[in-house]
Formats: structure tokens, C-alpha cells, sequence
């Protein structure tokens, strides 16, 4: 066997939605809370990804050593989650705002988006996971972060 590949070389199937120009979407909303938390001007959270989230998106690639695409890729959602870090009951934030739009336009829960990790937020997280199959804690981190994304 020489050692090379034969046939052609296929890229898997992504579990990311590709976000860019032009798409009108809940997780372009869910992308805005996240940018605008970390201090990138995405302009109002509309759902739209328009020129400044785009903007917003390239700074982001670059600040992280990414390829400055200017879409929501694999790469930048693997970055994203992983700035994302975990949220939980008592914290306050635009990462809490993404979570609560992405349960409430995403997956049918009715909360107020106002950035406060509450009660009713602890239970939506709770019943989300249940729902999803995976740990039960009311937390937000990677596995819950992934799961609220990719589902469609």
C-alpha cells in the first residue's frame, strides 16, 4: 500500500448552520446577543445578518486567529462556543439573552429575553435538556450551547 488516499475526498456533513450575508434567521439574532457581549457593534438584534454583523463577525475571526470569512462557519461557531463559557442561574449578561432568544425563537419556550438568569430561565434550560437528552443541571455550557444551536 503506497499510503495515499484513493477516490475523492468528501467533506462531512456539518452539524453548524452556515450563517452570512443575507440570511434572516433566529440564530443570526442568537449570534448578535453573543457578539454584542463581547463588545462588537452588530447594530440592532434583528435576526438579519446585515453588513455590521458581518463586520462584527470578521472582527471577531480576526481577534481569534481565524479566517476572516465574514460568515458564521464551523470554525467561528467552535470559537464562539468556546468564549461562550457557561452560564447559570444568578448571572446577567448578553450570553443569558442568547440563551433565553434561542429557547424562546429556536425551541418554543415563552421567556422574557432581559438578560437575567432566573428561575424561569433555570426551568426552560432544565426542560431543554431533558428534552435533548443530555445532562440535567440548568446550566449553560458547551453540550447545552451546542445542542440549543444545531437543533433544528
Amino acid at each position: 500500500m503506497s499510503g495515499k488516499l484513493r477516490g475523492p475526498v468528501t467533506r462531512s456533513q456539518s452539524w453548524w448552520d452556515v450563517l452570512d450575508s443575507g440570511r434572516v434567521h433566529w440564530r443570526v439574532g442568537f449570534v448578535q446577543y453573543l457578539l454584542r457581549g463581547l463588545a462588537y457593534n452588530v447594530g440592532p438584534i434583528d435576526d438579519t445578518f446585515g453588513p455590521m454583523t458581518e463586520d462584527a463577525v470578521r472582527a471577531f475571526q480576526e481577534d481569534n486567529y481565524l479566517r476572516q470569512t465574514g460568515a458564521v462557519d464551523d470554525a467561528t461557531w467552535t470559537q464562539m462556543r468556546g468564549v461562550f463559557g457557561t452560564v447559570r442561574r444568578g448571572d446577567s449578561s448578553d450570553a443569558v439573552r442568547a440563551v433565553q432568544y434561542a429557547l424562546t425563537r429556536g425551541h418554543g419556550f415563552d421567556l422574557a429575553v432581559d438578560g437575567d438568569f432566573g428561575p424561569l430561565t433555570e426551568q426552560a434550560v432544565r426542560s431543554f435538556q431533558e428534552s435533548q437528552l443530555i445532562r440535567v443541571d440548568g446550566a449553560v455550557g458547551i453540550q447545552t450551547f451546542t445542542h440549543l444551536v444545531i437543533i433544528r
